[in-house]
């Protein structure tokens, strides 16, 4: 892959204006010093979105997302990062004479590249499959199967669906006229060469579903058997250059602007849901390609939303299907997630061809089940709750995952509902639920690997191509944080983003009072502004926001920038900033011991509680003292 150079990509970022292309994409309005709109990533009614044009970020105040003009385009058109900076070239008019490849290792396909030429000889085969669908003899017996199935002409143009002949030479035959490169069409997956060197169209017999990848290119197909059993239900094109099933969601290139629009994505298993779910308004669905949902997939979809809607089949694989898929996305990737299950164990297709648009938005707007009732819907499957045994193991079970809750009112629904059904006191559950989070709590770890070092030293840092060499960090969102310790966080990082000199003096009496950064995401922060000044730079917080790993360290810069606070500061405001963090730290560890405290009471722990109340004397005592 051909990086840009760094001074390249420092003259395009200086020279390219973010009004201008933030402008091409959102209606702005003058406001004061800065523009403002509707934000383009989440609905809402009254503007939050802002762009500045003399610190050239934008920032929206309602759903946090916020960047420069690079990972604007990165957000809004799901491009790379490199990909962004030959789009912003392009619309600044500035010559960018390299072969460009996305940062994630795809092609970005110019068409005069290999990897160009096959999504032309995709596209080419896919009007080819649609005329034979729609429009010959040989595709009337797939025609009138799709029609049956309650799809509409109308559907089948929108989505391009085709047939592909039972004639092994058919999209041979039509590319060797138009003088295609054969063995590219076998690289590329629509034809195959035999034992015998002879090249055969690779679908036979099936209705072809074209597959894009989320730049909406076309890169791959999908073919359905309908008159036969012989062979697979769906063959999918194999993996090329191109196509990988594993960063592929059939719809989302189509469905990102209404996912935005909704703030969430809807999940279904088959191409047929995702048609379907379209025809009743619910352009926001998307398939995975008969594969389960992957890293590549989440990482897709938290580009666009941090909340998903899992709608997939009701039989017993799907169910499970959906539990794989929602601990991925809520519990590793901590996205909000529903379940939809409708009545009969019907899949999406079924159920809005036979039911309706209309009962299925009612039962999509107020019958989806949370995460965590899901989860305890999905703990009782194949138990006999009328076993004692059994019984009490799910619920042990259930009380760890309401156990998990961080809302007390959402905890208090979940233990009523137990012991409405099982015929429990809740102050039974409560007793039971507390001893659950004592012995499942673990301490807070930073997965940043401690405090910074004292010194540069070797600590990584940033190569010259500007992605930085370390992994890439998980986030806590400050969350029922003391305001003074939050502000104290936000004010500090502040200066240090925009002054390297305040970086060294704040960090200097960071390490001396030995002070970190609560908030896992503004510690992150911290962290890589170590590598960012020792790899010489100057403060620039443009160019930190190319070197970010992630969308939230960019959010949370953009955040900062847009802040107005006061330039004339003195080191003893640093010391009063860093001083109300400690006292926030301390604050924080007493609340943990008096929960402590309050759970060895409970458990009739005596020794323990006399400890516990000793040291949060002492604990108060000290934080009286300092203040």
């Amino acid at each position: 892959m051909q990086r840009i150079p760094e001074e390249k990509i420092d003259e395009i970022r200086s020279q390219a204006d973010i009004v201008d292309v933030v402008g091409s994409y959102v209606q702005l309005k003058k406001q004061g010093r800065n523009y403002t709109g509707l934000c383009p990533f989440h609905g809402e009614k009254t503007p939050s979105f802002s762009v500045s044009p003399e610190k050239q970020i934008f920032h929206c105040f309602g759903c946090g997302k916020g960047g420069n003009v690079f990972s604007f385009l990165m957000q809004i058109d799901g491009l790379s990062f490199v990909e962004s900076v030959k789009k912003v070239a392009d619309m600044a008019h500035i010559p960018l004479d390299i072969e460009i490849s996305s940062g994630d290792g795809t092609p970005a396909n110019r068409p005069d590249s290999q990897e160009g030429k096959m999504i032309e000889i995709h596209q080419l085969t896919s009007k080819l499959y649609h005329y034979l669908l729609m429009e010959t003899e040989e595709g009337q017996e797939a025609l009138q199967y799709l029609l049956d199935r309650g799809m509409s002409e109308q559907e089948l143009d929108h989505f391009e669906i085709g047939f592909a002949p039972a004639d092994a030479l058919t999209v041979t035959t039509f590319l060797k006229k138009r003088e295609v490169d054969l063995p590219l069409a076998v690289e590329c997956g629509l034809l195959t060469e035999r034992d015998d060197g002879n090249i055969v169209d690779r679908f036979r017999n099936r209705i072809m579903f074209p597959i894009k990848n989320d730049r909406g290119q076309l890169v791959g197909f999908s073919g359905r058997l309908f008159n036969q059993e012989d062979g697979p239900k769906y063959l999918n094109s194999p993996e090329t250059p191109i196509f990988n099933k594993r960063n592929i969601l059939y719809h989302f290139s189509d469905a990102r602007q209404e996912i935005r629009k909704k703030e969430e994505i809807l999940l279904l298993e088959g191409y047929m849901d995702v048609i379907s779910g379209v025809s009743a308004e619910f352009q926001n669905g998307v398939a995975s390609m008969g594969t389960s949902l992957t890293e590549e997939h989440v990482q897709m979809i938290r580009r666009v939303t941090n909340r998903a809607i899992i709608c997939y089949d009701g039989d017993r694989a799907g169910i499970e299907a959906s539990f794989k898929a929602g601990t991925l996305l809520a519990e590793q990737h901590r996205l909000e997630v529903f379940v939809l299950q409708l009545p009969n164990g019907k899949d999406p297709d079924d159920f809005i061809r036979s039911e309706g648009a209309e009962k299925f938005a009612e039962i999509y707007a107020h019958q989806r089940l949370s995460w965590t009732a899901f989860k305890l819907q999905f703990l009782r499957r194949n138990r006999n709750l009328q076993n004692e045994t059994e019984k009490i193991a799910y619920l042990g079970e259930a009380l760890v995952e309401i156990g998990k809750l961080d809302q007390a009112v959402e905890r208090e629904l979940y233990l009523k509902q137990l012991g409405s059904e099982f015929e429990l006191s809740m102050e039974a559950l409560k007793q039971q639920l507390q001893q659950s989070v004592a012995t499942t709590v673990k301490p807070k770890t930073r997965d940043y690997g401690g405090p910074p070092p004292e010194d540069f030293g070797d600590y990584p840092v940033y190569d010259s191509g500007g992605g930085p060499v370390y992994e890439e960090f998980h986030f806590q969102q400050p969350t029922q944080a003391p305001s003074a310790g939050l502000t104290s966080e936000k004010r500090l990082l502040k200066y240090m983003l925009e002054d390297r000199d305040a970086f060294i003096q704040i960090r200097n009496m960071m390490q001396e009072q030995e002070i970190d950064f609560y908030h896992d995401n503004y510690q992150a922060l911290y962290t890589h502004l170590i590598g960012f000044y020792a790899s010489g730079n100057d403060a620039n917080p443009l160019a930190l926001m190319d070197q970010l790993p992630n969308e939230v360290s960019r959010n949370l810069v953009s955040e900062l920038e847009m802040m107005v606070v006061n330039t004339d500061v003195t080191n003893e405001e640093y010391q009063d900033y860093i001083f109300s963090l400690r006292k926030a730290g301390i604050e924080r560890d007493i609340k943990e011991k008096e929960q402590q405290l309050l759970v060895a009471s409970q458990q009739g722990e005596m020794a323990l509680a006399l400890e516990l109340a000793r040291t949060i004397t002492t604990m108060r005592a000290d934080l009286k003292r300092n203040i």
